[in-house]
């Protein structure tokens, strides 16, 4: 009977050991799965910047084995910057205004509109332009070689006309723009260039005729032609 006691304490020391035996294994694997997970963050790093390191060094080689990429022509300038901006908060929309780039709207062009007159588009000869208040001008325009005159209007015109000036040969010695027609003789001729109405200081034009003008006379009867628009 006296090897019983001995039996118990062997026992007992045997479970101990057994249960210190489990708890040290489950905390082998649990250091195993942390350590498991930091490598794998690790390598996560690793790949985001090799893997834009790579790209660019794709791009870089293949680019070269077509001949993209000749002395001066390094079309992979900048990619680094980019990749590794990816991730950056990236600044507001740009916009072009007036042909300056600056920051902090949508992105906008804006068409110079020509001074002196409101109307913008082509600003061909003989053109009725819109100068806003209530007022209108024409553009400069030539009757074969001469230059006419009186291209700003006065008041609210609703008729504009183009009168040129013969001389006993037949040769245009004038041309001016008038608001009313006058009569046809041998010496004298008209053409209507527009008709205006208003709706206060707005007006709505009608363009007559469009370019330079040429005119052939012979007496009291006249040709009119375009030289160019």
């Amino acid at each position: 009977m006296a090897d019983e006691p001995n039996k118990t304490e062997q026992g007992r020391q045997e479970r101990v050991a057994e249960k210190a035996a489990r708890a040290k294994a489950t905390q082998g694997r649990r250091d195993s799965a942390d350590a498991a997970q930091s490598r794998s963050e690790q390598r996560k790093g690793r790949n985001v910047d090799e893997g834009s390191a790579g790209r660019v060094a794709g791009f870089s080689a293949r680019e070269a084995n077509a001949g993209l990429t000749p002395a001066g022509n390094d079309t992979t300038a900048g990619r680094d910057d980019f990749y590794s901006n990816l991730s950056k908060p990236q600044a507001s929309w740009a916009s072009f205004d007036s042909g300056e780039m600056k920051a902090g709207s949508e992105m906008e062009f804006k068409a110079d509109v020509p001074s002196g007159g409101g109307g913008g588009g082509e600003l061909y000869a003989f053109k009725i332009v819109d100068d806003g208040g209530g007022t209108v001008s024409v553009t400069t325009g030539t009757v074969n070689t001469v230059t006419a005159t009186a291209l700003t209007p006065t008041g609210k015109p609703t008729q504009l006309w183009l009168k040129v000036t013969f001389n006993t040969d037949g040769e245009v010695t004038a041309a001016s723009v008038q608001t009313s027609s006058g009569s046809t003789s041998a010496t004298q001729d008209y053409r209507l260039i527009a008709t205006i109405t208003w709706d206060g200081d707005l007006p709505t034009i009608v363009q007559g005729i469009k370019g330079s003008q040429s005119i052939a006379s012979c007496g009291v009867t006249h040709q009119w032609g375009t030289l160019y628009s």
